[in-house]
């Protein structure tokens, strides 16, 4: 997300409802159990480095076994480029600390392949997108390899007169491509360089039912609420708050939005941001009683990991027992979203 000073602009024609976004989302999943039934429990310890060590080989046995019964998650941060090829340095690097850690998936923040531009690049003028491709072919085969999930910030290329669309590819243990959430909601400035997304992503993970997000979508309380809706109970939400002069708004808007999103939606959420100073707040795990169980430093790599699902804070507890429902013209969608063949297919390849 750019600066909050850049204004969100977009037609009447730019908008899609609710009703749209949730008919393009895909056929519904089996709900899990309520949350309410989830067992309590205190913040689990973090298990996180503050600076890269080197990658072991992809054969070193894992430090941590993976839990059987939970999934357990990994973010990471790191100082996100205009640089491809250093960008997936830093996530191959994450990825095998992941699977040392035990973990099952890797959250990466907003752009991390790719770089966000006006801010890491330029812009998508002249960008290299064979590079971009090659990379994220080399990270499917990794993560194939570590047998991770993968949840890769990055750009999704359209055609070369369509704005691409600033993606999360959600790539599974055999290193396909399961989908890919585009982000619904641009700020003005992303509406200069991408296409804005159109249709919710929902994933079962290990029992587990994740939500995809991306940056300005937690400045509109219906993205959580129709992922609520749709059954999810865990927000994977990547964000770009970094690259800055110094503090500003953006130091405390995130930190306080997202628990309270949460809150009101009787979610949890890992959250996570580019280290690349100034970076505006550290990766964080949000819980539904409005607290943050675990968080990173700024403007330093790291890893942090938790397993889900999880309780509440210790003395914690619900705070909404009738959350809202949403308006069937909700407004799901800030942008042009294209209608280009590459946008509709969720699992086109990069």
């Amino acid at each position: 997300m750019v600066n909050a000073r850049h204004t969100a602009s977009s037609s009447e024609e730019d908008r899609l409802t609710r009703r749209q976004a949730l008919g393009r989302a895909g056929q519904g999943l089996v709900g899990l159990a309520a949350l309410a039934q989830l067992s309590g429990g205190g913040a689990r310890t973090a298990a996180g480095a503050p600076t890269l060590e080197p990658a072991p080989p992809a054969s070193s046995p894992r430090s941590e076994p993976r839990p059987a019964e939970k999934l357990k998650l990994a973010t990471c941060q790191f100082p996100v480029s205009g640089k491809i090829v250093e960008n997936a340095k830093y996530i191959r690097d994450f990825l095998h600390q992941a699977a040392d850690a035990g973990a099952h998936l890797l959250h990466t923040s907003e752009a991390a392949l790719s770089g966000y531009p006006g801010v890491d690049i330029p812009s998508f003028q002249n960008f290299d997108w064979n590079t971009l491709r090659g990379e994220t072919a080399a990270l499917r085969k990794e993560a194939k390899e570590l047998g991770l999930w993968l949840v890769l910030g990055s750009a999704h290329f359209l055609d070369e007169q369509t704005k691409p669309t600033n993606c999360l590819y959600l790539i599974d243990p055999q290193g396909r491509i399961a989908d890919r959430y585009d982000k619904c909601m641009c700020t003005g400035g992303d509406q200069k360089h991408y296409s804005a997304g159109n249709r919710l992503v929902t994933h079962d993970i290990r029992g587990v039912r994740i939500g995809l997000a991306i940056c300005y979508d937690i400045c509109w309380p219906q993205i959580y609420m129709a992922y609520r809706e749709k059954g999810v109970t865990l927000m994977i939400h990547s964000f770009h708050n970094a690259r800055s002069k110094g503090p500003n708004c953006l130091d405390v808007l995130n930190v306080r939005q997202v628990p309270t999103r949460c809150a009101d939606n009787r979610l949890w959420a890992v959250a996570n941001n580019s280290s690349q100073p100034y970076s505006h707040w550290g990766s964080f795990i949000a819980r539904p009683d409005a607290t943050i169980a675990k968080q990173l430093e700024i403007n330093q790599p790291g890893l942090l990991t938790h397993e889900f699902p999880d309780g509440l804070s210790e003395g914690g507890w619900y705070h909404n027992f009738q959350p809202l429902k949403l308006r069937e013209d909700e407004i799901m969608t800030w942008g042009t979203p294209s209608k280009h063949p590459r946008q509709i297919d969720g699992q086109a390849e990069p």
